[in-house]
C-alpha cells in the first residue's frame, strides 16, 4: 500500500511538472522518499495499534464418532457429505448379543417380581420373615438397573448423528469389529451449526483490542466481498503459554521463540455464505478452513481506519488471482 500510494504521488508529480505547475528542482526530486517516510511514520505505523489486521480461518466442530458398545458392524446407511439430520443413523451393530441380555434380564426380573409378591403374601399372613421381602425387593430394584443399562446399550447398537451435519472420512463398512474404548474413532461427523471466525492478531498490535469493535474480514472462497464482524470474545493464551502436565522442566524462553499472535473471536452480521457451494448440501454455510483476512478497529487513531479499510479491499480483489 505504501508503494501504491508513493507511485500515486510521482504520477501527480509527474503530471504537474509536465503541465509546468511546478519546476523539478531538487526538493521535488526527493519529495517522493519524503512522502514515503510520511506516510510510514503518520499513517501505515500508527495503523498496526489502532486497526491491527491478520489471518482469519473458519473452525469447525468435528465430532470423532465412538460407539458405546463393541461389536460388528452390519450396516453404514450413511454416504459421505450427506446432509443428516440429528438422530440419524450412522450405523448399526450387531444387536443379538444385546437382545439377549435384555430377554435373559426380562425373565430373571419376572421371577424376581413373582418371589417379591409371593413372600409379601407369606409375611402379611405372618407366614414369611421380613428378610425375605427386604431380600426380593434388592433382587427386584438391582434387576431393573441391570435391564435399563442392558436395553441403553441395545439402544446404542444404532449409533445416532449427534446433530445436524455430515459424514467426512468415511472408511468403515460393514464386516468390521468396532470397540467402545476411546483409543480411536471409526467416523468423523461434522456438526454444522456450530463454527467460529477467529482472527490472528500479533501481540505487538493486540493492546487496543476491546469487546464490540467492529471489524471487517474478507475470504478467498468468496473474492471480491467484504463482510461486517464485530469481537465477542477472544483468547488470551498462546500454546507457547501454555503448561502442560510432564516429568520434564519446561524450557525457558529465548530470543529464537516466534511469538503466537492472539486469537480474537469474530461474530459476523450475516450470513455470508448462503447458497454458496454445493447446493444439495450447502457446505457453503459455515465452511470449516475458511481462509482469509481482516482487521479490527479500535477507538485509538481513527484516522488510519480508512487506509486498512482501502488495503482489506485490495485483499479482497486480489483474492481472484492469488490463492494463498
Amino acid at each position: 500500500m505504501i508503494a501504491f500510494l508513493t507511485l500515486c504521488y510521482v504520477a501527480v508529480l509527474f503530471i504537474l511538472v509536465k503541465v509546468k505547475i511546478i519546476k523539478l528542482n531538487l526538493w521535488w526530486k526527493i519529495s517522493p522518499l519524503v512522502w514515503l517516510v510520511f506516510l510510514f511514520f503518520v499513517l501505515f505505523l500508527p495503523m498496526q495499534w489502532g486497526a491491527p489486521g491478520g489471518t482469519v480461518n473458519i473452525y469447525q466442530y468435528v465430532v470423532e464418532i465412538v460407539p458405546n458398545v463393541t461389536g460388528r458392524v452390519t450396516e453404514v446407511p450413511v454416504r459421505p457429505l450427506e446432509p443428516l439430520k440429528e438422530g440419524d443413523v450412522l450405523f448399526k451393530i450387531e444387536p443379538r448379543p444385546f437382545q439377549a441380555r435384555v430377554n435373559k434380564l426380562e425373565a430373571s426380573l419376572k421371577l424376581a417380581s413373582e418371589n417379591l409378591k409371593r413372600a409379601k403374601e407369606l409375611f402379611a399372613k405372618r407366614l414369611g420373615a421380613e428378610v425375605e421381602v427386604d431380600k426380593y425387593t434388592a433382587e427386584v430394584d438391582k434387576l431393573k438397573a441391570d435391564l435399563d443399562d442392558a436395553k441403553y446399550d441395545l439402544e446404542s447398537t444404532e449409533v445416532r448423528a449427534p446433530g445436524d451435519g455430515y459424514v467426512v472420512g468415511l472408511t468403515l463398512r460393514p464386516g468390521q469389529r468396532v470397540t467402545n474404548m476411546p483409543v480411536r474413532s471409526f467416523m468423523s461427523f461434522v456438526v454444522m451449526d456450530r463454527s467460529k471466525v477467529i482472527i490472528g492478531i500479533n501481540q505487538n498490535t493486540a493492546r487496543n483490542l476491546r469487546l464490540g469493535q467492529s471489524a471487517e474480514v474478507t475470504f478467498k472462497v468468496l473474492p471480491g466481498r467484504i463482510f461486517n464482524a464485530k469481537v465477542v470474545s477472544g483468547v488470551p493464551i498462546t500454546p507457547q503459554g501454555q503448561l502442560t502436565p510432564s516429568g520434564n522442566v519446561p524450557l525457558a524462553p529465548t530470543a529464537n521463540n516466534v511469538p503466537q499472535p492472539f486469537a480474537v473471536i469474530l461474530e459476523l452480521d450475516e450470513e455470508i455464505f448462503e447458497g454458496v457451494g454445493l447446493e444439495e448440501l450447502n457446505i457453503g454455510s459455515t465452511p470449516g478452513g475458511a481462509f482469509g483476512s481482516g482487521a479490527v478497529y479500535t477507538e485509538s487513531v481513527k484516522a488510519t481506519h480508512i487506509i486498512r479499510k482501502v488495503m482489506l479491499r485490495m485483499d479482497a480483489w486480489l483474492n481472484y488471482l492469488i490463492p494463498y
